[in-house]
């Protein structure tokens, strides 16, 4: 057999150079034993074969290619006369969409691999040795070998120059570059203040990336940068400031070298609270010693406050006035140099207005106001007395029965029921801290009704005095009216008395008191105080006797109320109240409390406990689940005292209510807490909270909107308590790829083969970043054009009339791309110019219809069948009728000859191995293989570089000068429609429907003597 040099020598000779002509080809042999059997001096006749024709030559060769992972590349390959072209990685055969629609690879009409996205994943690597092999009938040929690398390029680099270099003229300076480690490996350039730097005779980039000035002066001085670069993208390192020095005469008239001044420590930018030591920092160098000034860009420096201390400033009690940019200014002989830094001064939020505590009836409105100063601006924010905590609401928000109004200073709660009852809490953050206040709302299904102050008294007066009733009503629910009532006698009618009866001399006072001048007998009797509300009602009596010689009437003063009384405890059974005496007037040494209460429910006030010695009391044999009202009396010998202001409505707990004992209150004050919630606030007022335990300083936040401002602050918590607000800090997330796709779709036909395509822009919440543009494609068979535009339209000119299009519509964002709309089929019709105008109407719609199926079409569709099946039945016949032995062989072909794209259904030789995944090529091993047929690719050996053409080998039995025609049969492929080949003057790309060369799953195998894969005949002269 013949080796691969020798079969390389034959492949090159000149076989079908000359047309019909014989001529004499030599070969040569490895040994003895192959040169009996090797063809030298071999005669070939090709007949039937003309211009040339045989195995297909590669006419582009796919060239090496480095892609980023996720991007597109392509690997050229083209041939002519090859009817197939097919693509290997690795020795094994690549998978393209045209075999499996999931795949990322397309082989294009021209034979290039295109790869959508190079993929790097463990599971499915696009990286590998890349050829392509195009077959015809008559044999194959191989391409060189093209590597596809996924370019990577790391970030940090292995070394770079410091950030600042000084150095002397005359002397040599290098900057030293590593570059990030990277495949392809990165090419180093520098740069100079942002030029690219190239190569002279003192300026030079070492092989390994150092940048090396020689004989460096003065103009060398500048900021360096090393850029690596690859396929994968580049990398900057940090600039290198280069500073030449120079020499100057010192006062001794020596010469020193001079530099210019540079910042050691240049001022950062500050953010501090108002009130506070602010301290800049600058130090600077330099030769001669620079000197340092300080001064404000945008405004007065604080005169008074501000001081230089070793080349800083410093600035005692800042105010939010100090904000703006200071810049530190240097300065000597060699040169001037300046740097600034902005000052920001924030003022903590402060309270201008606390919420209060609120209590009101079912199915009535409460406000509440809180009113938060403070610079910048704090947000304004209300906590829900609910277990979510994720119930806060900012300005111009809702949830349920509560709304913020006035810009957040305002918590309206509407037609509120006794789930709203709870602590509301005002939050103000800002950069500068964060302050909280509370409000307790009691939501009760009933006021208290009306208490009396100061009652009437018996009295026991002489006829012609004047008396005074007291009845002082005490409502803090409703308002309240006062009326009194005589009756002279049980037997007698009680009548009611009003202002101005019995000639004047019965008046009722505006606080309700009842005075009667100039007593009579007949005002003797009881006499009745009515005091009313919307609430209830309360009366109290008091007799008066008229009688000679009585007394003399003087009026006494009563006792002080007490303060409000306070709750210190309360469970389920039991409330514990405190109380402050009154400081204005205090009770004797026999004075005792009186505490009395109320609940929802009752008509009247009841007398909970007396005789209380102390200012604190508990009351018990309460009600669990309840609201307690309650109030105090001061007791002494002259009487009762005004009422105490009513206490806030208190609610024992319900049997299975969570409390904190005492002992809990008193170790929440040495206990750390338990953790802190970390709150994330949008603009559009969606709030996210991550709970965070233990004593973690950092916690990631996840789902957050893209290219939307957040605001971020925390709030620490033990058990169910929460605390005040930290600082807030605001940041805008990045953008993001829209989510959606543009909507309403709608395309115009304008004139012949032009339409107008619009759609609908993004909503700013699915867009996720700033629309920069449009994407559009539109596809006809496998080729596309893709148009960018930033208006949502675009006027198509040059489409084909008659022709099926596909639009689809991206919008594009900085970050990339979103998804396209669904594809719109399009039928370009025919040209209106001559016909007539059709209606507005049908002018502006949009055709997204398949076109109906030609007549031609369908009787195509039902006569094929038949012509096929009569053909079938022809060729049976025949081959029966001449059902003879077969006295001479076919040579037999290796398997780099491909079954023809011609071919209806793909058939193999019985002698002919199959591709399997991990041989590619595999050479027959029939005993009709040539001796001279060597593997022409094996995947164990080394693949040559340069194309192989390959023919098909005479067979080797014949005897010298005897003469074989093979005449194979006809092929029904010539009769096969092809779909989708077209030709337009917009492209020239055609494209074929591969189906149509794909062998069928129940396509059986046959006998050399039916070989039918040739589509011409061949004639050997041996």
């Amino acid at each position: 057999m013949f080796d691969d040099d020798s079969f390389e020598k034959w492949s090159e000779a000149k076989a079908w150079s000359e047309g019909p002509e014989a001529e004499t080809h030599s070969c040569e042999t490895s040994s003895a034993a192959e040169a009996s059997l090797s063809p030298c001096g071999l005669r070939l006749r090709p007949v039937g074969l003309e211009g040339g024709a045989g195995p297909p030559v590669i006419k582009e060769h796919p060239s090496s290619v480095a892609a980023r992972r996720n991007d597109p590349a392509t690997l050229n390959c083209a041939a002519s006369g090859a009817s197939r072209i097919r693509w290997y990685r690795d020795g094994e055969e690549v998978t393209t969409a045209a075999e499996d629609p999931r795949s990322h690879r397309v082989l294009l009409p021209s034979g290039s691999l295109f790869f959508l996205r190079v993929a790097t994943s463990k599971r499915d690597s696009d990286a590998g040795t890349y050829w392509c092999v195009a077959s015809n009938s008559h044999g194959a040929t191989r391409s060189h070998n093209a590597t596809l690398t996924v370019a990577t390029l790391a970030y940090d680099f292995q070394s770079q120059a410091d950030p600042v270099v000084r150095a002397r003229v005359g002397d040599s300076v290098v900057l030293p570059c590593r570059p990030p480690k990277g495949s392809p490996p990165p090419e180093v350039t520098w740069l100079r203040d942002s030029h690219e730097v190239t190569n002279s005779s003192r300026i030079s980039v070492s092989q390994a990336g150092d940048l090396v000035i020689s004989q460096a002066v003065e103009e060398d001085s500048a900021s360096y940068v090393c850029r690596a670069r690859n396929a994968a993208g580049a990398r900057e390192s940090t600039p290198t400031k280069l500073t030449i020095m120079t020499f100057v005469l010192s006062p001794n008239g020596a010469l020193s070298p001079a530099a210019p001044p540079w910042f050691e420590e240049r001022p950062a930018n500050v953010t501090v609270a108002s009130g506070v030591v602010v301290e800049l920092a600058c130090r600077a160098r330099g030769s001669p010693t620079p000197t340092v000034t300080w001064r404000r860009l945008d405004g007065k420096m604080p005169l008074g406050r501000a001081m230089i201390e070793d080349q800083r400033l410093v600035l005692d009690h800042v105010a939010a006035a100090d904000s703006g940019v200071y810049v530190c200014e240097v300065e000597s002989e060699a040169g001037i140099a300046a740097a600034r830094a902005t000052l920001t001064v924030i003022d903590a939020p402060e309270f201008a207005q606390r919420p209060q505590d609120v209590q009101v009836v079912a199915g009535q409105s409460a406000r509440l106001s809180c009113k938060v100063e403070g610079d910048p601006k704090p947000l304004l924010l209300w906590r829900l007395p609910t277990q979510d905590r994720t119930a806060l609401l900012a300005a111009g928000q809702s949830s349920g029965h509560a709304s913020v109004a006035d810009q957040g200073q305002t918590l309206l709660l509407g037609d509120v029921t006794t789930l709203e009852t709870g602590t509301y809490s005002c939050w103000g953050v800002s950069r500068g801290g964060g302050i909280s206040a509370h409000s307790e709302v009691v939501v009760v299904k009933a006021y208290p009704p009306p208490v009396i102050g100061i009652g009437p008294q018996d009295l026991k007066v002489s006829p012609g005095v004047s008396v005074v009733f007291p009845c002082e009503a005490v409502s803090e629910a409703a308002q309240a009216s006062v009326s009194w009532w005589h009756q002279p006698a049980a037997s007698h009618p009680i009548r009611h008395l009003s202002k101005g009866s019995k000639s004047g001399r019965v008046s009722i006072l505006v606080n309700g008191a009842l005075v009667i001048r100039d007593v009579r007998v007949s005002d003797a009797g009881t006499y009745r105080c009515h005091v009313s509300a919307e609430t209830g009602s309360i009366k109290r009596s008091a007799v008066l006797q008229v009688v000679e010689a009585a007394e003399e009437y003087r009026p006494f003063l009563l006792p002080a109320p007490p303060s409000k009384p306070r709750l210190m405890a309360v469970n389920q059974t039991a409330v514990h109240l405190s109380w402050l005496p009154n400081s204005q007037m205090g009770g004797g040494s026999d004075q005792t409390y009186t505490v009395e209460f109320w609940r929802q429910g009752w008509e009247e006030w009841r007398v909970a406990d007396a005789l209380i010695s102390q200012e604190s009391c508990v009351v018990g044999g309460l009600t669990p689940g309840h609201t307690y009202t309650f109030l105090v009396r001061a007791v002494d010998s002259r009487g009762a005292s005004f009422p105490s202001p009513w206490s806030d409505p208190v609610t024992t707990r319900s049997p299975r209510d969570p409390s904190l004992t005492e002992d809990e209150f008193l170790a929440l004050a040495d206990e750390a807490v338990e953790g802190v919630l970390v709150y994330a606030i949008s603009d559009s007022g969606v709030v996210q909270v991550v709970t965070v335990l233990g004593s973690s300083t950092s916690h990631p936040v996840h789902g957050l909107q893209a290219n939307t401002p957040y605001t971020f602050f925390l709030v620490p918590f033990w058990r169910s308590v929460e605390g005040t607000p930290s600082n807030s800090y605001s940041l805008q997330t990045p953008q993001d790829a829209p989510s959606v796709a543009p909507t309403d779709v709608r395309v115009t036909p304008l004139e012949e083969g032009s339409v107008l395509i619009t759609w609908s822009t993004l909503e700013p919440e699915k867009a996720r970043g700033e629309i920069v543009g449009y994407q559009v494609i539109i596809s006809h068979n496998t080729t596309y054009t893709s148009e960018t535009v930033v208006n949502p339209w675009l006027d198509a000119i040059g489409l084909v009339p008659g022709q099926l299009y596909t639009i689809r519509v991206s919008a594009v964002t900085k970050a990339g791309p979103g998804p396209f709309t669904a594809p719109l089929l399009v039928d370009i019709g025919p040209s209106q110019v001559d016909s007539q105008p059709r209606e507005e109407s049908d002018i502006a719609s949009t055709d997204f219809h398949a076109p109906e199926r030609p007549q031609w079409l369908i009787v195509l569709h039902i006569i094929t069948p038949i012509v096929l099946l009569m053909s079938l039945a022809t060729l049976l016949y025949v081959r029966k009728l001449n059902d003879k032995p077969v006295t001479s062989t076919a040579p037999k072909s290796s398997l780099l000859y491909q079954v023809p794209e011609c071919l209806f259904s793909s058939r193999l030789p019985e002698s002919a191995s199959t591709y399997s995944e991990n041989m590619i090529l595999a050479p027959s091993k029939s005993q009709f293989s040539s001796a001279s047929s060597s593997p022409l690719l094996r995947y164990h050996e080394r693949v040559n570089e340069y194309a192989e053409p390959r023919f098909q080998k005479p067979n080797e039995n014949t005897e010298p000068y005897a003469t074989t025609t093979l005449l194979v049969p006809a092929s029904p492929c010539p009769n096969h429609p092809k779909h989708w080949s077209r030709n337009t003057e917009k492209t020239s790309t055609s494209t074929y429907h591969w189906s149509v060369s794909l062998p069928s799953s129940h396509a059986s195998s046959f006998t050399p003597h039916s070989m039918d894969y040739h589509c011409s005949s061949v004639r050997y002269d041996l």
